[in-house]
Parts: structure tokens; sequence; C-alpha cells
């Protein structure tokens, strides 16, 4: 039971974490494509970490929630 409870969590984090990962970097592509990378991953970081924290992990999880509910009904 405990090892589907992480499995779970980390389903939730591959797709909560990957389409934002992706889309964010490609839409600051153009303000950190000129930075140095230290500071250009500074950027993407303040912007990424709470995005995924407010908003993608947290429709992740209704979205795995709703799967797992439909599954097991």
């Amino acid at each position: 039971m405990q090892s589907q409870h992480y499995a779970k969590r980390i389903l939730i984090g591959y797709i909560g974490l990957f389409p934002t990962l992706y889309l964010i970097l490609k839409l600051l592509d153009p303000v950190t494509s000129h930075m140095s990378f230290p500071v250009g991953v500074l950027v993407e970081v303040l912007v990424i970490v709470p995005v995924t924290q407010l908003v993608s992990f947290p429709l992740a999880g209704k979205l795995v929630g709703y799967f797992y509910r439909k599954k097991s009904a």
C-alpha cells in the first residue's frame, strides 16, 4: 500500500513538472538566452517553482486522483 502511495506521488511529479518545465523554458528562452548560465537558471527557477507548486502539481494531483478513482470504480 505504501509503495502505491509513493508511485502515485511520483506520477503526479512527472505529470506536473515535465509540461510546466518545457513550456516555461521555451517561453523564457528569449529572455534568458543572452544571460550567463547561472543567472538564466536563477530566473527560470524563480518562475518555475511557484508555478509548479501552486498550479501544476495541484492540477496533476486532481488528474491522477480522477483516474485512480475511475479505475477503482
